[in-house]
């Protein structure tokens, strides 16, 4: 039994839908329902019986700032306080319904972005459709070491950027421009760095008209929220929320969790004296201004993949965007992951299990490290543990090498292929001039 899927064919400046067939399976097998109640039961377990990571305290000395101070309030007292209003405003009355209740709070925090893990594998169910080994690949991202962790154990709100990223790329596919756009304003009520694909969305559209539509929306909806502290305290608002960039974070020991500086440190601390001063400043460059140099590679690159008209070359391009982030920005955190897990199933097989394989291999290996049990029972204890075992230190090395190569690898592709539709129109040019 087959089912129908709308493909967009761009001629010209028009687009047209081509009807096509796509041969899958009708129903589910009973694999399929072992896996989701699998990921289910591994999940609860999660929610239920682990402490979760440092940001689950953090986050509850959020709630209880931002319950007893008030949010601008909380703002000036704790620059760490670094999420958006309605995020923070929603999670401080946590405590009281823990008192109420007698959940506790990391069961309450983590559940809502479990669940948004759920709408993400629908999302990605959808929006797979045309493949024949989907219901493979979506059991494949349900029981994924990284999503399971990340939305069920780890105690942040990253989650929510993949599902809404996910959730504006299926409203895109059903050409619904204005319910997209305000599906990545809603992203922006829970955490910011659903901005980075903005560009990606707004090169993929037809026509300025859209696109400033798409703007517009994204704007009217994500500044909703922000609008009574703007109003109340807009230095205090961008700074802790908008102009905050991440960190370089290390161990106690010095030993990084991410970045280039595992590699270029080393290599410059090898050099002979001469050509470490030749070098030095590019690599103190580079270093710092690792986060900015991310971004103006991410907008070129959504720039040069612009004709990528399908869902698929969109969701692609998403993924290579922070592909681009994880490989040069050392600007960087374990949850930043949760980003873009649902957009490498948009990519080739080889990335797919090479970023699932190394990404997930470093986080599970470091967390049970640092948990000190496989089931991540008991205290994750970053502090306490200074230096890492080397099997940690190989995922984390090999990690960051595959996901910078990958990062050159799509930006060479870009160009190439920029490079080759540029010769293909001149070469067209030439012979109807001749």
């Amino acid at each position: 039994m087959g089912i129908k899927n709308n493909r967009r064919v761009q001629t010209g400046r028009k687009e047209s839908f081509v009807r096509e067939e796509i041969s899958q399976p009708s129903h589910p097998g009973a694999w399929f329902w072992a896996a989701i109640v699998i990921g289910i039961l591994i999940r609860l377990h999660l929610i239920l019986f682990t402490q979760g990571t440092y940001d689950v305290d953090i986050w509850k000395q959020h709630a209880i700032g931002v319950r007893d101070l008030g949010l601008t309030g909380y703002y000036h007292t704790n620059s760490e306080m670094n999420h958006p209003p309605f995020i923070g405003v929603a999670i401080s009355l946590l405590p009281q319904v823990t008192k109420a209740t007698g959940i506790p709070f990391e069961t309450l925090l983590r559940m809502p972005f479990a669940l948004l893990d759920a709408g993400t594998l629908l999302l990605l169910l959808n929006l797979l459709r045309n493949k024949r080994h989907r219901l493979a690949a979506a059991a494949f991202y349900w029981l994924n070491p990284l999503t399971m962790i990340l939305s069920s154990y780890h105690g942040n709100t990253d989650s929510a950027v993949a599902f809404f990223l996910l959730l504006c790329l299926w409203l895109l596919s059903k050409e619904k421009l204005v319910l997209a756009a305000a599906a990545i304003g809603l992203s922006l009520w829970v955490k910011l760095p659903g901005i980075i694909a903005i560009p990606a969305f707004v090169f993929f559209l037809q026509g300025w008209r859209k696109r400033l539509l798409f703007l517009a929306v994204i704007g009217l909806v994500g500044v909703s929220t922000y609008l009574p502290a703007i109003i109340k305290d807009a230095p205090i608002v961008y700074k802790n929320v908008f102009g905050y960039r991440g960190q370089i974070i290390q161990t106690t020991a010095g030993i990084p969790v991410w970045g280039c500086s595992v590699f270029i440190v080393p290599f410059f601390n090898g050099l002979s004296p001469q050509w470490q001063e030749k070098l030095a400043d590019p690599i103190t460059f580079f270093l710092k201004q690792s986060w900015f140099i991310s971004i103006v590679l991410i907008v070129l690159l959504s720039w040069l993949r612009r004709s990528q008209k399908t869902v698929e070359g969109l969701g692609i391009t998403i993924a290579a965007v922070y592909t681009i982030l994880y490989g040069f920005s050392s600007y960087w955190s374990f949850q930043y992951f949760a980003w873009s897990i649902p957009f490498w199933f948009f990519t080739s097989p080889v990335f797919l299990l090479g970023a699932t394989l190394l990404a997930g291999g470093y986080i599970y290996s470091l967390y049970w490290f640092l948990c000190g049990n496989p089931w991540l029972l008991g205290k994750w204890d970053f502090v306490g543990h200074p230096y890492w075992p080397p099997i940690v230190i190989i995922f984390r090395n090999l990690s960051i090498l595959f996901f910078f190569l990958s990062a050159c690898t799509f930006l060479a592709v870009a160009v190439y292929e920029q490079i080759a539709q540029l010769f293909k129109g001149l070469k067209y040019v030439t012979h109807t001039n001749s």
